[in-house]
């Protein structure tokens, strides 16, 4: 079976947005890997250190930064453990959650709510304010009182 991704697009690296950093930071895995690096002491020669790397998504850490912001994710949890699980868990609630982003100007992490940058509302098309609280209910739209219809 193929990819789904055209090969106009596999192996290339674009660049990270706000969201995609924050998801990082606060729903990624890390592992512990050794590598070799060059020793301070001898340039010449090469020593094993151990080094933090990313590890891939942590699906439980995503699944609850998804329900703090609101999001359903009943049907995602029924498919826990189900093979590609964590690729459609990442994809789809990374799209909701630019959703909730885009309505509140921002997210709930861990409690406190993180205002996304202005560069990166306006290229995700935002409108120019909230259409909800940081909690996710709907702001009500003022309403222009209607024009009494004069008596003359």
């Amino acid at each position: 079976m193929g990819s789904i991704i055209s090969d106009k697009y596999k192996g290339k690296k674009f660049a990270k947005d706000w969201l995609a950093l924050l998801l990082d930071a606060n729903a990624s895995k890390t592992r512990t890997v050794k590598v070799y690096k060059e020793d301070p002491a001898d340039a010449e020669k090469k020593i094993q250190v151990e080094e933090e790397r990313p590890g891939g998504v942590d699906v439980d850490k995503l699944l609850a930064l998804a329900n703090e912001n609101g999001i359903d994710t009943a049907n995602l949890e029924k498919a826990k453990d189900g093979h590609g699980f964590a690729g459609r868990a990442r994809m789809t609630l990374r799209n909701q959650m630019q959703t909730v982003a885009k309505q509140r100007h921002g997210l709930m992490i861990n409690g406190e709510f993180v205002s996304a940058p202005i560069d990166w509302l306006a290229e995700k098309q935002a409108p120019e304010s909230p259409t909800h609280e940081q909690d996710g209910t709907k702001i009500a739209k003022a309403v222009e009182p209607a024009k009494e219809a004069e008596d003359a």
